[in-house]
């Protein structure tokens, strides 16, 4: 089309007109959000994201109180556009007529916006930044809660729009979800762990901290340290169980055979635990294939010609000690047999 036949497509279709600029400052709404009037919820929802995101004064140290305001008027506007109540009474009578108070967000309510956009109360999507600034909850002072892992994922999945009745007067509250039962294949609450292959947060590899909980939804622990400084949330790939394991099949050094020792980290380079053994007591690395984890343990599988089961969540059921093999229950219900190197504990 040439250029005046598209301009004349947008003027007949308003749903392909470009969104106005964005500008944090302007008093319409939609400029604020750098949407146009047509825009869905799905659209407020993505701008919100990536405009709190760049505004948060937990990101903007150096400006903070600029940003305190920004984030302020970002989340006033995503918290009238988003409710479609309150949308088609601003798109009438703009601003005035919104009740009084109801358009505007206060600082405390942008930060439970914020938090329950991103995860949940409490979800601190920043917390795995050195951005320093005050708490959400707890005044001043870092949060302890961080989400790391080779994808770095940040967010989580969704967008929680159910705030309760402070954030959105009109729209009534709903039921707490049921728990979800602990999955068969998870590692058991309290069991304790050490971080491995972090590379975003490299200083965390090595420290060892206890299961609080599993996120089906998202696929990740959350592992608090044995200092309790942070709270992290962690793949299953990212940890290593300390358990105990049985020497078998040591032809090097026989006389180890049998004696059992304590999982203290899985060396990803050269694919070995490194154990520690007592009476005496002394340290030593060796292949999974010469490690039988006990029934009952969980692992993750790995090495499979079938990549279907490859990063799966597994527990040993049984054990085959002369064909080198476990038994394991797979996530979905599958029972496979594979050999002792096909799973990291």
């Amino acid at each position: 089309l040439p250029i005046s036949g598209l301009q004349e497509l947008s003027a007949c279709h308003p749903s392909v007109m470009a969104p106005p600029p964005q500008d944090v400052r302007a008093e319409d709404y939609y400029r604020v959000l750098g949407v146009s009037s047509e825009a869905s919820e799905a659209d407020i929802a993505r701008a919100y994201k990536k405009l709190a995101l760049r505004h948060h004064p937990d990101k903007n140290p150096e400006d903070r109180e600029k940003a305190e305001e920004d984030f302020k008027r970002i989340t006033e506007a995503y918290e009238v556009l988003r409710d479609s109540n309150k949308r088609r009474c601003y798109d009438k009578l703009g601003k005035e007529g919104l009740n009084a108070g109801a358009g505007g967000a206060h600082c405390h309510a942008s930060d439970e916006i914020f938090e329950a956009f991103f995860g949940g109360r409490g979800g601190d999507p920043f917390a795995s930044f050195s951005f320093g600034g005050r708490g959400r909850k707890g005044g001043r002072g870092s949060s302890r809660f961080h989400v790391f892992d080779d994808d770095f994922d940040l967010l989580g999945g969704g967008f929680p729009f159910d705030l309760g009745s402070q954030a959105s007067p009109q729209r009534p509250q709903r039921r707490p979800a049921a728990p979800k039962p602990h999955p068969p294949t998870a590692l058991p609450l309290g069991t304790v762990v050490v971080a491995r292959r972090l590379e975003k947060a490299p200083e965390h590899n090595g420290r060892s901290g206890r299961v609080k909980a599993w996120d089906d939804e998202k696929r990740r622990y959350k592992v608090e340290l044995e200092d309790k400084s942070s709270v992290l949330m962690l793949r299953p790939q990212n940890i290593t169980q300390r358990c105990s394991i049985e020497v078998v099949n040591l032809d090097s050094k026989p006389e180890l055979n049998g004696r059992r020792a304590e999982v203290l980290d899985f060396d990803e380079d050269n694919q070995r635990y490194n154990l520690r053994f007592q009476d005496p007591c002394f340290v030593a690395a060796l292949p999974r294939a010469k490690c039988l984890l006990p029934l009952g343990t969980r692992v993750v599988i790995q090495g499979l010609s079938s990549e279907q089961f490859n990063g799966k969540m597994a527990r040993i059921e049984a054990l085959d000690r002369e064909a080198g093999r476990y038994t394991v229950l797979c996530e979905g219900g599958t029972q496979i047999k594979i050999r002792y190197e096909n799973v990291i504990c």
